[in-house]
């Protein structure tokens, strides 16, 4: 089964959490262009306790907010596995303490060569998020927009076309700042996604276009997600029921606990 990185279900729910509304469900098309493949489209389910979303190659997650289980699903390979949160939780304590057994270990390395290590293993993430209105604005999928900039450090920078005819909703930042508690309390890239959320807030609002950029270890990557359909209403309970005939494996997280043991 292809892996799914804790940062990687974070991005997507960030993108599909920003277009919940506070009194109805939603159903968001979006295009997709990372780099330089071709478009894709995504389509997110978001209700009031749970968010799933779809990718063009059959990959999807789906997450409940009540118990903070992540359920990730391979459509190619008809198999699918949940992280729960006691998982989730165990594998950041392990993480936690490797990553003071490392730091330890640093400090008898040169100081330009503990620069280099810290930037990648992520150290550029822990730097403060910046949110700033920006100029100008569009319409999007029918809803008009304006723009804004959040940025981490040097290492992220994303611009934002914000529309205020939907708001973003109370429970799906308390979820998902829960979800990136979970995934790493020693991921300095978590820590910063928590200052993202809040710093979402002051929005007031959900991106109908943003375009991403990263800069990791000198390689650049840019993905634009544009809405192309918002549809409003009642989402069916089976949308959060995994498709019959498919196989529950493992997921990395206990897999990782079970090497510990």
């Amino acid at each position: 089964m292809r892996s799914l990185k804790p940062a990687v279900v974070c991005a997507g729910l960030v993108a599909a959490f920003a277009a919940y509304a506070t009194a109805e469900d939603l159903t968001i098309v979006s295009k997709v262009t990372s780099g330089d493949k071709p478009a894709e489209t995504r389509t997110s389910w978001i209700s009031s306790d749970h968010i799933r979303v779809q990718n063009a190659d059959g990959g999807e997650f789906m997450a409940e907010y009540a118990t903070g289980n992540i359920t990730v699903v391979d459509g190619r390979k008809k198999e699918y596995f949940v992280m729960t949160r006691q998982e989730i939780e165990a594998v950041s304590t392990q993480m936690q303490a490797q990553m003071k057994e490392m730091e330890a270990k640093m400090q008898s390395l040169p100081p330009e060569v503990r620069e280099k290590m810290a930037g990648a293993m992520g150290g550029g993430f822990a730097q403060a998020v910046d949110v700033k209105k920006g100029t100008g604005g569009r319409t999007v999928a029918g809803y008009s927009c304006e723009n804004w900039i959040v940025s981490v450090g040097t290492m992220v920078k994303n611009e934002q076309c914000i529309t205020t005819q939907i708001e973003f909703p109370m429970p799906a930042y308390d979820a998902m700042k829960s979800f990136s508690a979970g995934f790493g309390a020693s991921n300095p890239m978590m820590k910063s996604m928590g200052q993202v959320y809040e710093k979402f807030k002051q929005m007031k609002g959900f991106p109908v276009y943003s375009s991403s950029t990263t800069n990791v270890l000198g390689k650049s990557m840019t993905t634009v997600t544009e809405v192309a359909e918002v549809k409003k209403g009642a989402i069916p309970a089976s949308t959060w029921e995994i498709p019959a005939g498919y196989k529950k494996v493992d997921s990395p997280m206990a897999k990782m606990l079970q090497k510990q043991r």
